[in-house]
């Protein structure tokens, strides 16, 4: 009897060593959750840029987080804190501005025969395109994600392009660009206006403010000119086919547009698949124009939101670099900000790829 009851007792303390281990490790993993991370959250993002810092350092202490209100500031970081430790991975938290300022901020401090660390984006702005075409889905949903993920992230490799300067995944000029416009004043003159700062917020600015100047304006005549080499389409079928004989010089369009544009990423936030193809071929850049009336676009938006290919009035390229001439000035969007009007842009790919963090790998 004895004998057993010490059999017993040392069996209930192996157990409860057995435990307490466990729980040391639960403790070690939570509080190494993050290492390696490092992360710039937007102090002016729309959904709380302050209060979001605070929730990510709560559930991933081992990360660095940093609040940041300008690009001057996230190139500091990077070049006191960040590259010289040699991150797991840079993450913006904010919208597609701040994934675009952190892409730029990298390349000035990254030298040009150096790649970028692997980077990716947590959805905090408004429509958060680049986050989506990534496969991030809600904030919480990507926290706890990160909270489970040790070792090298996976990640996806993405192309880039220039325009006006600035590296994107992706512009345009036209009713894109005058929507965003006239969005953001819409917000302005109701910013406690939940609605206003939804989709449905997004297409009422469209049906109320953009869509009335086009049809005062009418829609303006374009040159699509290709300076690169090699330029693709896609047939009916979605194949890719090579243009024979279109070399650099050649006009691809020669006539009226509503909206044009080039992109690396496939959506313009909210869903909207702007570029639904833009993914295909990595080292080009997805290049369309679209030329319908006020009234057939407007008729055509659950289409053109969907991305859906073939589409009258459409015409695509895929293309290394354009230049875009207009018969006057219009708006024109950089990664979703609006940023004036112009007579002639000019898209090029952009030399840098990145390895983005794949949201639907880690998750």
């Amino acid at each position: 009897m004895a004998e057993a009851q010490k059999r017993q007792k040392k069996g209930a303390t192996r157990a409860q060593d057995a435990i307490t281990t466990s729980a040391k490790s639960a403790m070690m993993d939570k509080t190494s959750a993050g290492q390696g991370l490092h992360i710039v959250v937007n102090a002016n993002a729309k959904r709380g840029g302050r209060r979001v810092a605070a929730q990510i350092a709560r559930a991933l202490p081992a990360a660095h987080v940093k609040l940041t209100r300008s690009i001057d500031e996230v190139e500091g970081w990077l070049r006191t804190r960040v590259l010289p430790s040699a991150p797991r991975a840079v993450l913006s938290a904010g919208g597609d501005g701040s994934a675009i300022s952190l892409l730029n901020a990298l390349d000035r401090t990254v030298p040009k025969d150096c790649p970028f660390p692997v980077v990716g984006a947590l959805p905090l702005g408004t429509g958060n395109a680049w986050a989506h075409a990534l496969g991030a889905r809600k904030l919480d949903t990507c926290i706890r994600a990160l909270q489970r993920a040790s070792g090298v992230p996976p990640t996806k490799r993405y192309g880039l392009l220039t325009c006006d300067g600035v590296l994107t995944f992706f512009a345009g000029s036209g009713w894109d660009a005058q929507v965003l416009d006239d969005y953001r004043l819409q917000l302005e003159a109701s910013p406690s206006n939940r609605v206003a700062k939804s989709v449905w917020g997004y297409l009422s600015a469209m049906l109320l403010r953009t869509a009335p100047k086009a049809l005062v304006y009418g829609r303006p005549h374009v040159l699509v000119e290709n300076l690169g080499e090699d330029v693709f389409t896609m047939s009916a079928d979605h194949t890719l086919v090579r243009l024979a004989g279109v070399g650099r010089g050649a006009v691809l369009y020669d006539g009226l547009a509503s909206v044009t544009g080039a992109a690396t990423c496939p959506e313009f936030g909210y869903g909207f698949r702007a570029h639904p193809h833009a993914e295909r071929l990595l080292g080009f850049m997805s290049v369309r124009v679209y030329d319908q009336s006020t009234h057939r676009a407007i008729l055509d938006i659950p289409k053109l939101w969907k991305g859906q290919h073939p589409l009258r009035g459409m015409t695509d390229w895929f293309a290394t670099e354009v230049r875009m001439t207009f018969s006057r000035a219009i708006p024109l969007q950089i990664g979703g900000e609006a940023v004036g009007s112009r007579r002639t842009v000019e898209y090029k790919t952009a030399d840098r790829v990145v390895d983005a963090l794949d949201w639907r790998m880690l998750t």
